[in-house]
């Protein structure tokens, strides 16, 4: 015997095992990518549902395309191994290439928004094509591997013991890694460019690999007439499961995501921890499944069971939420995570709890349907792998779409995932019926079919107060699960939209706007406060103010303040619908901002209008919600104030709503580093009422002239304005100013700033909610101490305050009651009664 022929055995040993080893790590690549693209796609189109669903309707389109294109042409190459390793090479080299044809297209994209923005359709449309350009290359070549592989798998000789299934359950582990990879280690270390470099060499990597393993020793026959290839064609049922199985899938996990948020929050390790459970829960139930069938078996029998176990199962997860954020609750005062490592545990036993078993049961479907659909000799194994995958995946596209942009907005996800329970069911019987299945289990499946029907009839709704008040927050958290039944609180508006939940509550006679489980805005004094203040400040700093941009709605009160301070024309964006209509709850204080004709609203992403808009304004004022919420903090980082300072108007001013609570005095240096770097002018005001800032920022100096701000105040309406919160007269409001530009350059000195790419507060911030001590604001405000100055030296014309003893007095009793000592004005008030 040949040293050859000797080691052939040996080399197919472990061959099975390393090219699933290979595909699993070429599995995570491609998480990593999805990942990392969604994000970088969504600077440039926004992260509105409608951007998101075209994003993911073009990479998943890309993988049915590839799948179903390779299964096709695969018994026609003389090499799959090789095909597969370029496959893997050119995913790579074109990840690569991603984030230049991203800034590429940018000003194409800013065009075509400028000119076909009012077409819905039509927009929407080219929207859809620049994402295939730049996505399909990619995505159509990671479809084509599973194929690939499959085959070059059936076709070695001897066949190592490698079935198709198996590759599918080693590409969702690699998933599965994938999310650990880039949700909690890549980006928040390497941040995102680093990443696409990490997935990309993998993607290489792997290629290599598999180019260095040994050449087919026998020759393929290729057939003469291509055209006329005969081949094994699953059946319809079979092809039915594969595409059910992806709709309901995918459908199932927008549903849950929106819901689960509610519970664990909005921040990015949030949403990657509901990946994470979705993915490894159906990879636990892939290789259950294909350890319990051998190829070319009938699989209708379990196809029936295992359809009808993920119906009653989902309904009963369905059924446990009403009671989920009081357990969250109760685990989390037992568990008292103090770090990131510790939250991301703790959440993900509380998915696990309530996703395994559904999407267990849902990960045995696809596996099933392989194996049901390979012929028992295993011939055309990747043609028919192919066309099932590119079923299975064009069933996920659809249900990613009428999920998010149907079923959610119009049904809500509890109807949504009882709908998926029932079509489950229906499956289910539609397998026990088949001739392949025995009479017992047709019989079983009709009442399984009528109890799953009645149970999603008849089962109560879900209570809206719990999830509404946001177990996940630290005041929650601290009182116990008691603090979510809030008996007192009335709910007057609940609404799942396309991207968010909104409820308005009330309490007594103030009412708060909630958004995906947190406060965002309110009629109480300290809210009130900001709310207007956001509006009043750069009326009353900017020399002119005529057209102003808020970014994001909340309850209304900043737009109508807006108009009633004088703006000729006023600017809204907010990517929420529901947030509209919700405001007309706060009608009595907001003076109906939707009735003015000076108030143009664009719904959609604010940064992805701002930057594809070309429009310039004198005052931009932005208002969102909290910098650890993805999606949101987008909005906190350089690139985003750039964009702000490039829309300004000579002299312009950007105001920044950033908060002062529940956040450490590190990232707070860090944001406002962040819009320093951006603006070489900024001033610091503060809330009297409470632990909310308003950055101001120029890039020209900033001239406060007394005289000037005197008459301002008095014409364009901002003391009648300013009254309603309690600031009657500008010394008060002049309080307020805790840093000026050599005090902000002074504590911003050294510190890093917040960028897209390296998402420090997106990543950061969470552990601060994490760790939330009460009196963070104060330290906060006592950080500054060093820094501040006294509010006069900040004027053109110091003497304008501090020689008008009726002035001064007001000063002097406005910063005692902000808590800072007194002892300058005392002093200065001294000297003038000395006179």
């Amino acid at each position: 015997m040949t040293t050859a022929t000797a080691e052939a055995p040996r080399v197919q040993r472990w061959l099975g095992p390393g090219l699933a080893a290979v595909f699993a790590l070429s599995g995570s690549a491609g998480l990593i990518h999805e990942v990392v693209w969604g994000r970088l796609l969504g600077h440039l189109f926004g992260v509105s549902t409608l951007a998101i669903a075209t994003v993911l309707a073009v990479y998943m389109g890309g993988l049915a395309i590839g799948s179903y294109a390779m299964g096709r042409r695969v018994a026609r190459l003389p090499d799959t191994r090789r095909a597969y390793a370029l496959l893997e090479i050119g995913i790579g080299l074109s990840a690569l290439l991603v984030p230049f044809l991203l800034d590429l297209v940018a000003p194409l994209y800013g065009w075509l928004w400028r000119r076909y923005v009012l077409s819905f359709t039509l927009f929407t449309v080219l929207q859809f094509a620049m994402a295939s350009a730049i996505l399909l290359p990619p995505t159509i070549m990671m479809g084509a591997t599973l194929p690939a592989l499959t085959d070059y798998l059936a076709e070695r000789p001897g066949r190592p013991s490698l079935a198709p299934q198996w590759l599918y359950t080693a590409n969702l582990v690699g998933a599965v890694l994938g999310v650990l990879a880039a949700g909690f280690l890549l980006l928040p270390t390497l941040g995102i460019r680093r990443t696409i470099l990490a997935g990309a060499l993998v993607n290489i990597g792997a290629g290599l690999l598999v180019l260095a393993l040994p050449r087919q020793t026998a020759p393929r026959r290729l057939p003469s007439e291509p055209s006329r290839l005969p081949g094994h064609r699953p059946g319809l049922l079979l092809l039915a499961a594969a595409f059910v199985s992806g709709l309901v899938s995918i459908a199932a996990q927008v549903a849950w995501t929106r819901t689960l948020i509610l519970i664990v929050g909005s921040t990015t390790y949030a949403f990657s921890t509901v990946l994470l459970v979705n993915l490894a829960a159906l990879a636990l139930g892939s290789a259950w499944v294909s350890r319990r069938v051998a190829r070319g078996g009938s699989v209708a029998s379990l196809l029936a069971t295992m359809h009808a176990l993920m119906a009653v199962s989902l309904l009963g997860a369905v059924y446990s939420i009403n009671r989920a954020p009081f357990w969250y609750v109760s685990l989390f005062r037992w568990w008292r995570p103090e770090g990131i490592a510790g939250l991301v545990t703790m959440n993900t036993t509380a998915v696990f709890s309530i996703l395994l078993l559904p999407v267990l049961f849902a990960g045995t479907i696809l596996p099933l349907v392989i194996v049901g659909a390979v012929p028992p000799d295993a011939e055309r194994t990747g043609g028919v792998v192919g066309r099932v995958y590119a079923v299975n995946t064009v069933g996920a596209i659809l249900g990613a779409m009428l999920a998010s942009l149907v079923c959610i907005p119009v049904l809500g996800s509890e109807r949504t995932l009882l709908a998926i329970c029932v079509v489950g069911a229906v499956m289910g019987v539609l397998f026990a019926w088949s001739h392949e299945s025995p009479r017992w289990l047709a019989l079983a499946s009709v009442p399984i079919l009528l109890c799953v029907g009645l149970g999603a009839v008849t089962l109560p709704e879900w209570e809206k107060k719990p999830l509404s008040f946001g177990p996940y927050e630290p005041s929650r958290l601290g009182a116990g699960p008691e603090a979510l039944t809030r008996p007192n609180d009335q709910l007057l508006y609940f609404r799942e939209g396309r991207t968010a939940t909104i409820a308005v509550t009330q309490k007594g006679e103030a009412r708060s706007l909630i958004i995906n489980g947190r406060a965002n805005a309110s009629d109480t004094l300290g809210d009130m406060t900001t709310q207007v203040m956001l509006a009043e400040i750069p009326l009353l700093l900017a020399e002119h103010a005529e057209d102003v941009l808020v970014v994001g709605w909340g309850s209304g009160v900043t737009v109508g303040s807006v108009l009633r301070g004088g703006a000729k024309r006023v600017t809204a964006f907010e990517i929420e619908p529901a947030v509209l209509e919700a405001s007309h709850f706060f009608d009595r204080v907001n003076h109906q901002p939707l009735r003015d004709p000076r108030l143009t609203v664009y719904l959609g992403d604010g940064r992805h209008i701002l930057r594809a808009s070309d429009a310039t304004y004198d005052a931009i004022i932005s208002e969102p919600s909290h910098p650890w919420i993805t999606g949101v903090a987008n909005l906190f980082t350089a690139d985003f104030f750039e964009l702000g300072a490039r829309r300004l108007r000579p002299g312009g001013l950007f105001v920044q709503w950033l908060q002062g609570y529940e956040i450490s005095v590190d990232t707070y240096r860090t944001i406002l580093a962040t819009f320093h770097s951006v603006f070489a002018e900024v001033l610091a005001f503060k809330n009297p009422y409470g632990d909310d800032w308003y950055l101001v920022g120029s890039r020209q100096p900033l001239v406060l002239d007394l005289a000037a701000l005197d008459q301002r105040w008095a014409a364009r309406g901002i003391q009648a304005e300013s009254e309603r919160v309690g600031v009657r007269r500008i010394e008060l409001l002049l309080s307020l100013l805790q840093l000026g530009p050599e005090g902000v350059r002074a504590f911003s000195q050294g510190v890093g700033i917040n960028t897209d790419d390296n998402m420090r507060v997106e990543c950061r911030a969470p552990l601060d909610v994490v760790v939330a001590a009460s009196g963070w604001g104060r330290a906060i405000f006592d950080a500054l101490g060093p820094y501040r100055r006294p509010v006069e030296t900040l004027l053109t014309d110091p003497s304008a305050l501090t020689g008008d003893r009726e002035r001064l007095r007001m000063l002097m009793s406005a910063v005692a009651a902000s808590g800072l000592p007194t002892e300058h004005y005392e002093r200065l008030l001294a000297a003038l009664d000395g006179r």
